[in-house]
């Protein structure tokens, strides 16, 4: 039994994943359903979470100041529903500091179902407070209580960059 239980802990620490830290800088980094923790109520799942360490958001001696970053966060979720609409959203924080909002809906038309898709274009001073990143996309009004209304797959793409105009 013990050599069970340490064969099990040392398979799943080397299955989880950790999430790496954003540069903000420039560069395109792209999450899926793997990278996120389902969010639970009442048993149910009705969102994904996922938290991004970010580095280098510090004070400019170039300016005299914090740089504003600019924030560019697309996404789409894929979802399974009972025939009726799926409503689902898409929020963005950095260390409190609210980024951004987007809802869209997975709609069944005739059979097929087409995705959610989100979209964040924001621009803040966050003063060096930027240090995590808290992505979340739920599963929104009735949609958050329908059983049979699920998050099939998750793609996330963001990017962090600073606002070089003066």
């Amino acid at each position: 039994m013990k050599k069970l239980t340490t064969a099990l802990a040392f398979m799943l620490t080397f299955g989880a994943q950790a999430i790496e830290p954003i540069y903000v800088g420039g560069e395109q980094y792209s999450y899926t359903m793997s990278d996120f923790t389902p969010v639970y109520a009442n048993g149910h799942i009705v969102g994904y979470d996922a938290t991004i360490p970010v580095g280098v958001d510090m004070y400019d001696d170039f300016i005299g100041d914090y740089p504003e970053l600019i924030f560019d966060v697309s996404g789409e979720a894929v979802g399974t529903t009972d025939g009726s609409h799926m409503l689902m959203d898409m929020s963005v924080v950095c260390s409190g500091v609210d980024i951004g909002y987007d809802a869209d809906v997975v709609i069944n038309r005739r059979g097929r179902l087409i995705p959610a898709r989100f979209s964040i274009y924001n621009r803040k001073k966050t003063n060096g407070e930027c240090q995590e990143l808290k992505l979340r996309i739920n599963k929104t009004g009735s949609s958050a209580t329908n059983p049979a209304a699920t998050i099939d797959a998750l793609n996330v793409n963001l990017i962090v960059f600073l606002n070089l105009s003066f």
